[in-house]
């Protein structure tokens, strides 16, 4: 007959304190943590850049096509398909594009250069048919305002004509 071990208070109190003594982590337990946060932030890090990145240059319109800021409002939206109940048509150049938002790097005589949000530096034309939208006239226009300008096609150049230059700030 086999005999049972019999657990006297020293014993028991030598095997808690054994199995107390072990950690429960070791090297590879903190290799694997740090692991899974790289890998955790990377993975919201991307999520983020798709919720809340940078526009792609082709999304303008007031406020640039950025989220919370006004965004693009479709041509459907005014009465007769064009803005300000006109009808969707032609500008001095041909057919009309989506407005152009940015900041004025430059006002000279009767051309604005504007920097959209990609970057980009837009010449715009005016002439005795554009309608300017600031308070006094286009001369008042400084340096850091920010513009939407309604316009024609860019020429080959880039260039575009505008029909619009509103002041948006």
């Amino acid at each position: 007959m086999t005999r049972e071990p019999v657990l006297t208070t020293s014993t028991l109190d030598a095997e808690l304190a054994a199995a107390a003594s072990r950690r429960w982590w070791n090297r590879w337990t903190i290799v694997l943590a740090v692991a899974l946060v790289l890998v955790g932030g990377f993975v919201a890090g991307i999520e983020v850049q798709k919720a809340w990145g940078e526009t792609p240059a082709t999304a303008t319109g007031p406020g640039g096509g950025l989220r919370g800021q006004g965004g693009f409002t479709p041509p459907t939206a005014y009465p007769g398909g064009g803005r300000n109940g006109t009808q969707g048509g032609t500008g001095p150049q041909g057919d009309t594009q989506a407005p152009t938002t940015g900041t004025v790097k430059l006002v000279d005589g009767t051309t604005v250069y504007v920097e959209t949000a990609s970057g980009e530096l837009v010449t715009v034309r005016t002439n005795g048919d554009t309608d300017v939208r600031v308070p006094g006239a286009l001369e008042d226009l400084k340096a850091g305002d920010k513009v939407s300008v309604e316009s024609g096609a860019a020429d080959a150049e880039g260039t575009v004509t505008a029909s619009t230059v509103t002041r948006t700030e």
